[in-house]
């Protein structure tokens, strides 16, 4: 049976295609290795608006990336891609006019091939109003000022930071 199958006119030019098809499915070519360079600038914004008042410290949060990050005139980090940054502080407002605040460090974003790129920044950072003033006095003549509250610390979505990568980050195109 197998005989009479090899023997057919189109037998071998169909198991040279095959033959043909397996090898280039089977290699890949290589793809173009880029380096970013440490002190690269990217652009980022605040995704959603935070509160002093619920967030913890430790807590992840998500930036956008603004614009296309190239190097050697490749594109190597998408705009809108998403980087995290963390809480480094969280203070609630509390009782005698003590305000809240709210400080969060840039940490990373993905590249085009998935790899992650370490990043460092001015932090971003905001705390409340003070109104300890406010709080000593109304205790002074009511006693009941303890109880006034500072202000909560806010960083409000949209808000622009520059991320700058840590150091040299080989990417595959």
């Amino acid at each position: 049976m197998f005989t009479k199958l090899t023997k057919k006119v189109y037998f071998k030019p169909a198991v040279l295609l095959m033959a043909i098809a397996m090898l280039t499915m089977s290699f890949t070519m290589p793809g173009e290795v880029v380096i970013l360079r440490a002190g690269t600038s990217i652009p980022l914004e605040l995704v959603s608006t935070l509160y002093s008042s619920n967030v913890k410290s430790g807590q992840m949060v998500d930036f956008r990336v603004l614009s296309d990050v190239k190097a050697n005139g490749k594109i190597v980090i998408s705009a809108g891609s998403i980087a995290q940054g963390q809480i480094t502080r969280a203070k609630k407002r509390g009782l005698l006019g003590s305000e809240g605040e709210l400080e969060i460090a840039i940490k990373s974003v993905k590249a085009v091939d998935g790899t992650t790129v370490y990043l460092s920044g001015n932090n971003l950072y905001d705390e409340g109003s003070n109104k300890l003033a406010l709080s000593i006095v109304l205790t002074i003549c009511c006693l009941f000022g303890f109880l006034i509250k500072g202000g909560k610390a806010e960083i409000p979505a949209g808000a622009q930071v520059q991320g700058t990568v840590t150091s040299n980050v080989e990417i595959n195109l």
